[in-house]
Parts: C-alpha cells; sequence; structure tokens
C-alpha cells in the first residue's frame, strides 16, 4: 500500500474554561494510503470529525503530527495550509455546504479559480465532474432545486475539482435515505478506486461494512483497525495543480451577485449614498455656478474696474480735475456724470417734486424691473414715483408723458421704464437732455485698466480730495458669503456621507453573518484570509459605485431643472455642469464606502473556518 497519510500520537483538547478542559484525541497513531476507502466508525462525541478538521487543514490547534508525503502540515504557514486545502484535499460536508447563489456548474469552478486550470478547461472539467455524479443535465440550475442526494452528489464533484489526493466526507450520507446513500457510496467507492484516499466519518456500521477498512473510534483512541479489502498497488501518479489567488474578476462576481442576493437593503444603502453625493456635487456646482454668475455681472473676481469719484456734497468737478485724473497710471477711461436736485414733475396738471435726476449713461444706470432703458426724450423712473402718479398701478406709468422743470427750464419726458431703487434719486435721463439743464459735472465714473491698478488708483484720487469707491464693492462680500456657505454646506453634505458611511459597516457586518457558512465553505476549499477581505471590501466599495453613480445620476437631473428655471428668472445658469465635480462625487462615494467596509471585511478574513462551518 503506498502510503500517503501518517498520524502520529494526534491529541486535541477543548478548553471549556480556564480550568475545565475536554480531552477530545487522546494519542491517534494511522498510516492510511492510496486506493483506500477508510470508514471511521464510532459514537457522537468519540472524535471523528475533529480527527477529519485536523487531516482537512481546517483546525491546527493540536499537538502530535499529521505528516502528508512526509511533509509535517502543523509546519506549514498559513499560505501553505492554504494551498494544502486548495489542492491536496477535498472536503464533503453532511448538510452539503453549497453556497446557493451559484449554479452547480460554478460551484465546482470556485474550487478552480483558485488554480492554473484556464476557463475553457474548468468549465470542461466541471461538466465531466457533473457527469461523474449523473448531473450533467442539471450544471446550470441552482442548489435549492436539488434533492439532498443530488446536493450531496454536486459537493462530491467539487470535492474533485483540482484533482485533490485525499477526499474527506463528514456524514456524507448522513441526512439521505436509502437510495440516495447508496449512490453516494458507489460513487465515493469509485473515487477511490481511482487511487485516492478517501476518508468517511460515520456513525452508522452499515455504511462502513461498504468500506475497504473501518477504523474505529471510542472516547479519543483508536480500538480497532479492520482491513477488508487491500487496494492496488500501483496507481496513476498523483498530479498538483499550481495555486493562486481568486482573480478580482472573480471576486467582484461573487461581490455583485451578493449585492444582488440582499437587493431591498443594498437599495437603500445606495439611495443614502446617493442622496449624499448629489448634494456634495449640487453644492460646489451651485457655488461655482453663482460665483460665475455675480463675476460675469461686477466683473471678474467679483470686482468692479470702475470706480466712482465726487467731491463731498456734490461740488462741480473741473475741466483739469478731470485731465488729471486721466493722467493717473493705470486710468483706461473717465466717465462725467451730471445731477440735478429739487427738479419739480408735472403730469395731468399736477406738480410733483423728484429729489434727484441723474444723467444716464453705460455705467450709471440702474437695473430695469419693466420697459426699456432711455433714449433720447425718455426717461426712467424709480418704481415709487411710478405708483404715485398712478394710484399704485406703477406698470401705467410706462407711456406717460412728464414735463421736468429744473432751473426755468423745462422739457417733456415720455417714460421708458421703471426701476427699483432704495435711495433718493427718482430718475435718470440721457446725457443729451442733462446737458440743457446743468453742464455742472458733479460724479466721475473712472475705469481702470484692470482689477490690479484699483487701489493705487483709489489712492490717487483720494489724494486729490476725492471721494472714491469701487463701484458694486459688494460683490467681494457676496462672493464671501458664497465661499461661507459653501464650505457649511460641503460640511453637512461629508455628515451625510458619514452617515452612509455607517449605514454600509452595519450593512457589511450583517452581510458577514448570514455568509458566515460560505466564508467557511471558501476556505475549506483553499480561500486564503486576503481572498475573503477582497471579496468583502470589493462588496462594500461596489455599493460605493452603484451608489455614486446613482447620486451622479440625481445631481444631473437636479441640475438641469435648476438651470431650465434659473434661466427662466434670471437669464442665468446657477448650477455648473463640471465634470470635475462628477468624478469628485464618484470618487468620494467609493472611497467612503471601501473604508467603511475594512472592519467588517477584516473581521470576515479572521473567521475560523471550522466554526464558520457550523454556523446556522
Amino acid at each position: 500500500m503506498a502510503s500517503i497519510l501518517r498520524i502520529a500520537n494526534l491529541c486535541k483538547t477543548y478548553y471549556i474554561s480556564n480550568t475545565i478542559k475536554q480531552d477530545v484525541l487522546k494519542g491517534v497513531n494511522l498510516e492510511l494510503g492510496k486506493g483506500e476507502l477508510v470508514a471511521l466508525l464510532g459514537e457522537s462525541g468519540c472524535g471523528k470529525s475533529t480527527l477529519l478538521n485536523i487531516i482537512g487543514g481546517l483546525d491546527t490547534d493540536y499537538t502530535g503530527s499529521v505528516i502528508i508525503r512526509g511533509k509535517f502540515i502543523r509546519d506549514y504557514t498559513e499560505k501553505q495550509m492554504d494551498d494544502y486545502r486548495k489542492k491536496q484535499v477535498g472536503l464533503i460536508f453532511q448538510n452539503y455546504n453549497l453556497i446557493s447563489h451559484m449554479s452547480l456548474r460554478e460551484n465546482i469552478e470556485i474550487a478552480m479559480k483558485m488554480s492554473d486550470i484556464n476557463p475553457d478547461e474548468m468549465k470542461k472539467r466541471a461538466l465531466e465532474l457533473l457527469e461523474l455524479v449523473g448531473l450533467k443535465e442539471h450544471a446550470d440550475k441552482y442548489p435549492n432545486q436539488l434533492s439532498g442526494g443530488q446536493k450531496q452528489r454536486v459537493a462530491i464533484a467539487r470535492s474533485l475539482a483540482n484533482n485533490p489526493e485525499i477526499i474527506l466526507a463528514d456524514e456524507p450520507t448522513g441526512a439521505l435515505d436509502k437510495e440516495a446513500s447508496a449512490q453516494v457510496h458507489k460513487i465515493l467507492s469509485e473515487i477511490a478506486a481511482m487511487g485516492k484516499l478517501v476518508i468517511i466519518v460515520t456513525h452508522s456500521k452499515a455504511v462502513a461494512n461498504m468500506c475497504t477498512r473501518v477504523i474505529k473510534l471510542d472516547d479519543g483512541i483508536v480500538v480497532s483497525d479492520e482491513m477488508k479489502k487491500r487496494p492496488k498497488k500501483e496507481y496513476q501518479k498523483y498530479k498538483e495543480v499550481e495555486t493562486k489567488s481568486i482573480k478580482t474578476k472573480d471576486i467582484t462576481k461573487l461581490s455583485f451577485r451578493n449585492i444582488i442576493a440582499s437587493k431591498g437593503r443594498n437599495i437603500l444603502v445606495s439611495i443614502g449614498i446617493a442622496i449624499g453625493i448629489a448634494a456634495l456635487i449640487l453644492i460646489l456646482a451651485l457655488s461655482r455656478g453663482i460665483t460665475n454668475y455675480v463675476k460675469d455681472y461686477y466683473g471678474a473676481d467679483g470686482k468692479s474696474t470702475i470706480i466712482s469719484t465726487e467731491y463731498d456734497k456734490n461740488a462741480t468737478i473741473g475741466s483739469s480735475k478731470i485731465t488729471t485724473i486721466k493722467e493717473i497710471s493705470g486710468v483706461k477711461n473717465v466717465t462725467k456724470s451730471t445731477n440735478i436736485s429739487a427738479v419739480t414733475a408735472t403730469y395731468n396738471d399736477e406738480t410733483y417734486d423728484m429729489a434727484k435726476v441723474y444723467e444716464y449713461n453705460s455705467i450709471n444706470a440702474p437695473t430695469l424691473l419693466y420697459g426699456s432703458y432711455a433714449s433720447s426724450a425718455e426717461i426712467i423712473i424709480d418704481l415709487d414715483f411710478a405708483e404715485t402718479l398712478t394710484n399704485d398701478q406703477a406698470i401705467a406709468a410706462i407711456g406717460i408723458t412728464l414735463t421736468l422743470i429744473y432751473d426755468g427750464i423745462s422739457y417733456d419726458f415720455k417714460v421708458s421704464g421703471l426701476y427699483d431703487d432704495s435711495s433718493s434719486t427718482t430718475g435718470y435721463i440721457t446725457s443729451e437732455y442733462m446737458d440743457y439743464y446743468s453742464t455742472n459735472t458733479t460724479c466721475l465714473y473712472v475705469e481702470v485698466k484692470d482689477i490690479t491698478y484699483l487701489d493705487s488708483v483709489k489712492e490717487e484720487l483720494e489724494s486729490l480730495g476725492f471721494n472714491a469707491t469701487e463701484l458694486n464693492e459688494e460683490a467681494s462680500t457676496v462672493l464671501d458669503y458664497i465661499d461661507l456657505g459653501t464650505t457649511v454646506l460641503t460640511a453637512v453634505s461629508l455628515i451625510a456621507m458619514v452617515v452612509s458611511a455607517i449605514m454600509i459597516i452595519i450593512v457589511m457586518y450583517i452581510s458577514v453573518i448570514e455568509r458566515t457558512q460560505e466564508i467557511g465553505i471558501l476556505r475549506s476549499i483553499g480561500a486564503r484570509k486576503k481572498d475573503i477581505l477582497k471579496m468583502f471590501i470589493t462588496e462594500a466599495s461596489l455599493l460605493g459605485t452603484i451608489g455614486g453613480a446613482l447620486g451622479l445620476g440625481l445631481a444631473y437631473l437636479i441640475a438641469i431643472v435648476t438651470n431650465i428655471v434659473s434661466v427662466i428668472a434670471a437669464d442665468a445658469y446657477f448650477i455648473s455642469y463640471n465634470p470635475l465635480y462628477y468624478i469628485l462625487g464618484l470618487l468620494v462615494s467609493v472611497l467612503v464606502s471601501t473604508l467603511a467596509g475594512i472592519a467588517p471585511s477584516y473581521k470576515a478574513s479572521k473567521l475560523d473556518p471550522v466554526e464558520a462551518l457550523r454556523y446556522e
């Protein structure tokens, strides 16, 4: 008999507490070889399953020796132990331990995905193994569509996936009827006849009688070892497969399937992520859009390139002063402005006082509410004055004729538009007609070449005795408030992302609990801790990707609707379509989700395979 497995003085103790212990195996010595169909017989609690777990590399906490082809497996590194389970042993369990969201073929292929078998060969071999156990026609079915006997046959096929030398079956017929049990035993006998060592844990003497060797355990020791039939001496040489980690694409597929399997709660999590990401994108885009609007309205960087200049109490500015101002370094243009005070207006034989009438030009013009700007013998008037003229029907003032009288000079003006102003100004007329009333310049608008000259020109003007004020200086304040609001709202959206991260952590921990047995199955067929870690982190990343993508779509939809409204209301886009914000939003979503998944993923990778397989 060609020896494969030697067990020497194997002992196993469970510690119930610091002071209470239970000896399960008490010095087991065995030598097993190719072609044997071995029954480990004994009553419950005698140590059969514990011995099987130790041989299978699932339990490494023992004393004594387990030697596979001259190598002590207790000396294996963690990676070597994973490889051992992957290529040298195949495990069959009483409760089948098939992965429910995989087809029968995929349940077999998953073991081969950790080896160097190429995809085409993998599919071919999976179908051959299903044919071996009589289930090839059911390859695309799922475990819940099979009977107990069929599930166990799939489990046998999976145990053979990487052509292991040892097959370990823990009560493989315990949950089956007589007919299904006979089928399973027949298949295991055929596998042993191929030259593999098959060890069956059972408490059934009937099952044991069908094996070639029966080893009976009682209270942790071997009490009998009966060889019923000696195996052949020569078998085909055993060929090991090369091992590797599960490919990223296969891990991604597993993770995505689990997300689909738990789609109800994962949809809720994705919506939570989407809201946070959409809020972040919209806050940044809205800030940029309004900032651009302010800059377009007031000038680059929200600063005007125009300075309003006048003497105290609106004293007249002479031509020599105007010439001096034009010669200041950085001055691009100077525009004169004149106003007249205490103007009398008549309409429908009624006389009204107008506090002040300004000269209208391209620089000095209010924002119209109704109508159009003045041209020739036209005037735009303040909304309050219009209501006074028309008994609170302001819009009716457009088109009426006012006679303006100042310093004995009168002209008729047609009202062309209305504006709203909280100052004492009540009207604007063109430069042409202002010259008829007065040529005394009381205000200048000094335009600088660019904003870098603003401060120096203002200083020069003030040194000449002028009050110099940057036109629309409030724009800078508006931008400051926009920046502050953006910071605050971004912080709020990030808090929403933190809440989403907490949701992901909770969902991932639930997923770990629900998939504990699946983790045990994967570890038992050779999956490494890093494979499990990678699988759950990938699941968290996928949740972030899905939620982020939904957030991008939501943000884009809201941006479209908002911009339609803003164009109608203000003839401007308030939300910026900046692709970088959408890329940033997706990256934040994936990053936050991935970080949130680290702790649950780490816990999953640290689960003990034996305990995980027992989890219900």
